[in-house]
């Protein structure tokens, strides 16, 4: 018995913890999409890997959020031959320049000329396709010499002449395998963007979640307190969590306002110890939730910073370990 009470209470909280790791998602989606987050960082990350300066400083991986990147397409015809037929930069631009007006990554971005751009994510196939296409010189008929690829990345400056000169002794002259090389490069830098994000974003998780574990009340010591002691309560959020976990991985679906909303409220019905209201404490007194006593407000405001590192882990973790915790309460119930 005191071992399904203690599962229950995990379960309690884990629920809790997921419903509210969903408003910490939503206002994180919404502020990235403000600031055009995603964007910047990708802008970034791609401008400092086509640095064409040998500044061995900017060597180490740090892509700080740059100026506002814009989307800026030189009127004109792509080259014959070339991969498209929209506006491209000039040749005598930077690589980077050349590459990120190039047709097939200036087609992914939905901004217009002069708007911020709003590109969050370039498939390392289109990379390398449009890369190999900006390292090809052109013969009179504007049309690429793939085989003199090689002369092209030797005039480009050290540090990008070391990385390039593999690439292309590796592939040799087939086009179609220096492509993948690129498309492996590309992919390969971009996991370390993508570790540092999941990093920073962590950490900006942190504090929305200490921002909503206050505007919330959300006390992780209290919560499991009263999960523990209140048997109606238990049961109440246990069979509100079953119910949506037998919904299946709806973390996903779960976005909006208005379901994040209905979640949250669904779970407030139980009367679990969360929002600014007041509670009983005898002799028809009442106070605000979580801060009855002064053993309630040091465990309230702990409780607090419990509940923002939890929440920055994200409402997918704990979803999944609802659904091991409920495999385990299965398990001890067969």
């Amino acid at each position: 018995m005191f071992g399904s009470t203690i599962l229950d209470v995990v379960i309690g909280l884990a629920f809790v913890f997921f419903v509210f790791s969903l408003l910490v998602s939503g206002i994180n989606e919404g502020v990235r999409k403000i600031l055009n987050t995603r964007s910047k960082v990708l802008w970034a990350s791609i401008r400092r890997l086509l640095d064409e300066t040998d500044d061995s400083a900017r060597r180490s991986y740090d892509p700080r959020l740059p100026e506002e990147p814009r989307r800026e397409v030189t009127s004109g015809l792509a080259p014959a031959g070339s991969a498209g037929d929209v506006g491209v930069a000039p040749s005598n631009a930077s690589l980077f320049d050349q590459f990120y007006n190039h047709p097939l990554i200036s087609r992914l971005d939905p901004a217009i000329e002069g708007k911020r751009s709003r590109i969050t994510h370039i498939p390392p196939r289109e990379f390398a396709r449009a890369f190999v296409d900006i390292l090809a010189p052109r013969d009179e008929n504007g049309a690429p010499i793939w085989d003199a690829i090689g002369n092209r990345v030797a005039g480009l400056p050290a540090p990008l002449r070391s990385q390039f000169e593999v690439l292309v002794q590796e592939a040799g002259d087939d086009v179609k395998a220096l492509r993948r090389a690129f498309e492996g490069w590309f992919d390969s830098s971009m996991e370390r963007v993508s570790d540092w994000y999941k990093k920073r974003s962590r950490k900006i998780m942190i504090v929305y979640g200490l921002i909503v574990a206050g505007a919330f009340n959300v006390s992780a010591v209290v919560i499991t307190a009263d999960l523990y002691e209140d048997e109606i309560v238990r049961e109440a959020v246990v069979s509100l969590a079953e119910n949506q976990v037998g919904t299946g991985d709806s973390t996903a679906a779960c976005t909006d306002r208005e379901c994040i909303e209905e979640t949250v409220g669904s779970l407030v019905e139980t009367r679990i110890p969360v929002l600014w209201r007041r509670c009983e404490i005898g002799g028809g007194e009442t106070r605000l939730c979580g801060f009855e006593s002064y053993d309630r407000w040091a465990a309230t405001i702990v409780g607090w910073f419990v509940t923002a590192a939890a929440l920055s882990m994200g409402a997918s973790f704990w979803f999944t370990i609802l659904k091991k915790a409920f495999k385990v309460r299965d398990t001890r119930q067969t």
